[in-house]
């Protein structure tokens, strides 16, 4: 299992859309970092901003970076890894081996996870570090709950766990995509039904608009303002997807 998936982890990097979509998360957040501090405030909504400080700085670059993960660069690399290959043969080939399925998409779906892990990371990395060097230091802030005031390692805490709970939404969307991918093996329709799905989730319940407000749903969680179940529909979404790709992968003929 070690040795498929360090093969896998192989072919991601050679393919020019990862190094694609790393560059582009590198330059939406360069751009975004320099956008807030020209700002120098941070908004939660349309009525709740607080200034811009050292210690906050990552978590409103989180929410100006989500989302082009959540409907951009994590779909499309997504996408390209399961649909991309299948289009050009290259997973059939790899097929031939004898290579347990199930062990295969395992791989490829742990892969994609270290992948986002890797993009979410960076833009923390990134935020605190562009933060602490340009921005003014405060000993207590508060986010969307005034009550709630925190000190420097608090402030690094919750941000920390807001990127955590931002990548499990990841996590949850690269299940729903990987189903999404092996129902219909073409790339551009299977991104755009995913597209779809996002914008469908607020119509369909409200416990699933994580997926496309995914800061807004993050900024209420913590703040003790979220009024809807999370972890169980967030849970649910990277059961099913996963589980349900799982089986299909293991009936599909993939010799035609």
């Amino acid at each position: 299992m070690k040795r498929l998936f360090q093969s896998e982890w192989e072919r991601m990097w050679k393919r020019k859309k990862t190094k694609v979509s790393l560059l582009l998360l590198m330059l939406i957040v360069c751009f975004d970092c320099l956008f807030l501090n020209m700002q120098r405030v941070g908004a939660f909504n349309a009525s709740d901003s607080v200034p811009l400080v050292a210690q906050n700085f990552s978590v409103f670059l989180l929410k100006e970076v989500s989302f082009f993960l959540t409907l951009i660069i994590g779909p499309l690399l997504i996408v390209d890894s399961l649909n991309g290959e299948n289009t050009s043969g290259q997973l059939r080939l790899v097929l031939i081996r004898p290579i347990s399925i199930a062990k295969l998409f395992l791989a490829k779906w742990l892969n994609l996870a270290c992948m986002l892990f890797l993009f979410v990371s960076l833009t923390f990395v990134i935020g605190e570090a562009f933060g602490h060097l340009l921005l003014p230091s405060v000993d207590s802030l508060f986010y969307l709950n005034p009550t709630n005031r925190y000190d420097s390692l608090g402030a690094f805490m919750y941000g920390l766990k807001s990127y955590g709970l931002f990548f499990l939404i990841l996590l949850a969307e690269l299940s729903i995509v990987c189903l999404i991918c092996t129902l219909l093996p073409n790339a551009i329709i299977s991104y755009f039904i995913w597209i779809g799905v996002m914008i469908g989730t607020l119509y369909v319940s409200d416990s699933l608009q994580f997926f496309l407000l995914s800061a807004s749903t993050i900024f209420k969680l913590m703040a003790d303002r979220y009024a809807y179940p999370f972890y169980l529909p967030l849970g649910g979404c990277i059961g099913f997807g996963f589980l349900v790709t799982m089986a299909i992968w293991n009936r599909k003929n993939w010799s035609k």
